[in-house]
């Protein structure tokens, strides 16, 4: 019987088998891969990916794993930071929740697929150990978020960001998982990354390493297991003991017991797949905006002003005024007021919305200037929730209201979205043919006997296999 927190949820991660997941969960592992690697291609160009990748080329790593388009060779941990900087930087990618109502946010598990898919390489896995290690990140990451109140709950009050305190210590378990440790091993892998990765909120600020936050995180998380897998031990009462981080981090105000709970549900099935590429939170608004201007055929130099409804979480966190004139897209793609003015003169909320050129559009600061947004009663019973209201010079007025965007697990994106995402991302790289064989590719992931032959169709034809 496990006696410490570390040691139950090591038993959790060893004990999860294929044969255990039902076949709704299995295909949304292969829906969520198949958008986690097409965002991820889509911050291919992205200068965080490109630095990443330079330094990779300096360095003498053993050529484990592959690097999304360029098919650069090198080690499982290089690739994880490479993979998952690309993946971050769009800000495209999912959202976890614990039910189908998602008032919690409980992170971007997502993030988790670079790194399984780099070690999962290295280690020649097979299709149903990388969906199982999948399904492992994503209950397990719940699981920690959930003690601690979510992404926005006790460790952001105290200035940490979420990842502190799940990201490295669950992908010790899923990277022990791949590697096929013993419990111990795999307890020990989760001790020494808990120990090593703390990450404070500062990293929120608008730099080009915030892209980071979950790869360095999952980096520690290897190389843990890796330590782990040579002998080394860590504290095993990582999260409880005396200066643990329940006490350090979290302040005592971590839920222990939950930690130790059965898991109740799939959580992995409430995953918000994001049909608008910004913050999760502006989802709704943003999509009543491109909702009235379609609509409506409304153009921006009718409009005399913009009012936007949320909940009170929201408008306080996207409508920050220091967030209006956003110089840069750290920045812009969390603001409100910027996304909200690139949706209307484009009638679009996708990675071209965020461009250098675009955010120096003297339209786009133009339409800011008319934007107003302000708490709504009505909405704070939901998620990322939106009112927009848009009065025309000649003080016609539409309105449209979304509680749940396209996206949401009340209203999931269909196979067919989830397809049609990928390919607006992997279309710049790639031709129809080779998107064609990734996607047959994912979508019977369980059938691969070495997730190698997924990777090499990452690579875009006219990169060869570098190392």
């Amino acid at each position: 019987m496990p006696n410490t927190i570390a040691q139950q949820l090591a038993a959790e991660a060893k004990a999860l088998m294929f044969r255990d997941l039902p076949p709704e969960v299995v295909r949304q592992v292969k829906r969520i891969v198949l958008d986690i690697v097409g965002v991820g291609i889509g911050g291919y160009s992205s200068e965080p990916s490109q630095i990443i990748q330079s330094m990779i080329q300096e360095m003498n790593e053993p050529p484990e794993s592959t690097v999304f388009i360029s098919g650069i060779k090198t080690s499982c941990l290089y690739a994880t930071l490479a993979n998952g900087a690309m993946v971050r930087y769009l800000d495209y990618m999912d959202r976890g929740f614990l039910n189908r109502e998602a008032r919690t946010n409980m992170g971007h598990h997502g993030e988790s697929i670079p790194p399984i898919l780099a070690l999962g390489e290295r280690q020649h896995s097979t299709g149903e150990e990388v969906i199982t290690a999948v399904v492992v990140a994503f209950e397990l990451l719940c699981k920690v978020y959930a003690s601690v109140g979510g992404t926005h709950g006790v460790l952001d009050r105290r200035g940490w960001m979420h990842e502190t305190m799940g990201t490295p210590c669950v992908m010790a378990l899923v990277a022990a998982k791949l590697l096929m440790l013993n419990e111990e091993q795999m307890t020990n892998a989760l001790a020494i990354a808990g120990c090593f990765n703390l990450e404070p909120g500062i990293l929120h600020s608008p730099y080009a390493v915030k892209v980071l936050r979950f790869p360095y995180g999952a980096y520690g998380g290897i190389l843990g297991a890796l330590l782990a897998r040579k002998g080394l031990a860590g504290p095993p009462d990582v999260f409880e003991g005396r200066h643990g981080l329940a006490e350090v981090v979290a302040g005592g105000e971590m839920d222990l017991a939950r930690l130790r709970q059965p898991r109740k549900d799939w959580t992995i099935l409430y995953t918000w797949i994001k049909n608008l590429a910004a913050d999760g939170d502006m989802q709704g608004l943003l999509e009543a905006t491109l909702t009235l201007v379609k609509a409506h055929d409304v153009g921006a130099e009718n409009i005399a002003a913009v009012r936007i409804g949320t909940n009170s979480y929201v408008s306080g966190r996207i409508a920050d005024p220091a967030r209006r004139y956003p110089n840069n897209r750290y920045t812009a793609d969390h603001s409100c007021y910027y996304a909200t003015a690139v949706a209307i003169l484009d009638r679009a909320v996708g990675p071209a919305q965020f461009s250098e050129e675009k955010l120096r559009d003297p339209r786009v600061r133009e339409l800011v200037d008319k934007i107003v947004v302000e708490p709504d009663s009505e909405l704070e019973e939901f998620d990322a929730p939106g009112i927009v209201e848009i009065t025309l010079n000649t003080g016609e007025k539409y309105n449209c209201r979304v509680v749940y965007p396209k996206g949401h697990p009340m209203n999931p994106m269909t196979d067919a979205d989830v397809d049609e995402k990928f390919r607006s991302m992997a279309g710049e790289f790639i031709g129809d043919n080779q998107i064609r064989q990734i996607v047959d590719c994912v979508y019977n992931l369980e059938k691969l006997d070495d997730i190698g032959k997924l990777m090499k169709l990452l690579v875009a034809p006219t990169h060869s296999q570098k190392s």
